[in-house]
């Protein structure tokens, strides 16, 4: 249990030789069989994708795997889009809230100052979007990966168009966001390691690209977006369905209802996941399944994660000492492997992204 000493001496007068007095203030202690678990989403803001799938299942989650012997209070923090409020609500998580573990589910860049305050921090904090292999970096020790990183995307992507032909010649587009950005200088650099073509990508942002993406759409064999998909839905749904239509691949951020409401178009698009939802082989994986498809549609790979990341928390902290202390609490998911809905996950002190690559599939829209 983390113990926050807090002291101030209270000094007499000048001239007296009395030696100043330390009183201790009271520090609030652990309550037992509770773990304090903040998770940080985007619930509003322009960022996307929007973490609202990801609340939802993980209230699904309190509704089917709370224990009553070993609770998991949850404290859910709009970080509205900004990298800035990620680092502020991490640090007041961890001094002000004494939480145990930290869940974050927005698209945030894993820079220095994030990966400082993960340090001085000192608890476990799961991420569920793609992210780079943490274990080098500064506050890696405390830091686990949930999905696939963005190198093992972008090799099995390329990967993928080629098995279908699609490379040549393709297309990447884009907007000017963060992680369109990292996913388009990742596919780049895999192109160039290959020495394949490189096309030049288009800047969706800019006002002619729309213009340039529908003129490439009707050469190319490979459509490829990056980023977050939601913002790609008039472009996508101006690239006629016919038979030579290209492949278009959109990123492992892709909710679902961004492959819904593209309406017909959703018959061109693949995606990278995990085949979990074919091949379901768990009580808890139906319950799952059934329960969050009913209430908010299909889950996507981003729901799954914040389910199991809640499931990954139990299961260390029931593997920890009663007194819990953030310090076991790591260790415990470190060294452990986990079943969740998603994938098996599969810790060591060298790796701490856990998504097993050997799982990830490209999925297309079952109801066409």
């Amino acid at each position: 249990m983390r113990v926050l000493a807090v002291a101030f001496a209270v000094v007499l007068a000048a001239c007296s030789s009395t030696p100043p007095v330390v009183l201790p203030t009271p520090v609030p202690t652990h309550e037992p069989g509770v773990v304090n678990v903040s998770v940080l989403l985007d619930l509003s803001g322009s960022r996307a994708p929007s973490g609202q799938p990801q609340r939802d299942a993980m209230q699904l989650w309190i509704e089917q795997l709370q224990r009553s012997d070993l609770r998991l209070r949850l404290k859910f923090v709009d970080v509205a889009g900004s990298d800035a409020r990620v680092l502020l609500e991490l640090r007041r998580a961890a001094v002000e809230d004494h939480a145990d573990a930290i869940v974050i589910g927005a698209a945030t860049t894993l820079d220095d100052p994030l990966m400082r305050a993960i340090q001085v921090a000192a608890i476990p904090v799961l991420l569920t979007l793609p992210a780079d292999e943490p274990t080098s970096r500064t506050g890696g020790r405390f830091t686990f990966a949930l999905a696939p990183t963005p190198q093992t995307l972008t090799r099995l992507l390329v990967d993928d168009l080629a098995a279908q032909q699609a490379l040549t010649p393709m297309l990447i587009a884009g907007d000017a966001a963060a992680s369109a950005t990292s996913e388009r200088n990742e596919l780049v650099a895999e192109l160039r390691r290959r020495a394949l073509s490189v096309p030049t990508p288009i800047n969706l942002a800019a006002p002619e690209g729309p213009h340039f993406l529908r003129t490439a759409a009707a050469v190319a064999k490979g459509a490829v977006f990056v980023g977050a998909s939601a913002p790609y839905g008039d472009v996508i749904r101006g690239i006629p369905v016919t038979a030579s239509a290209p492949r278009v691949y959109l990123s492992y951020l892709t909710e679902t209802a961004d492959v819904t409401n593209l309406r017909e178009q959703s018959a061109l698009v693949t995606w990278p996941g995990s085949p979990w939802t074919t091949l379901l082989t768990t009580s808890v994986q139906r319950t799952f399944l059934r329960d969050f498809t009913d209430r908010h549609g299909a889950p996507s790979a981003l729901a799954a994660a914040a389910f199991d990341a809640l499931t990954i928390i139990q299961i260390a902290a029931l593997m920890a000492p009663s007194e819990l202390e953030a310090s076991q609490l790591r260790l415990r998911i470190e060294t452990n492997a986990f079943r969740g809905v998603s994938t098996r996950y599969t810790f060591t002190p060298q790796r701490h992204a856990g998504f097993p690559p050997e799982e990830v599939v490209y999925l297309r829209d079952s109801s066409r």
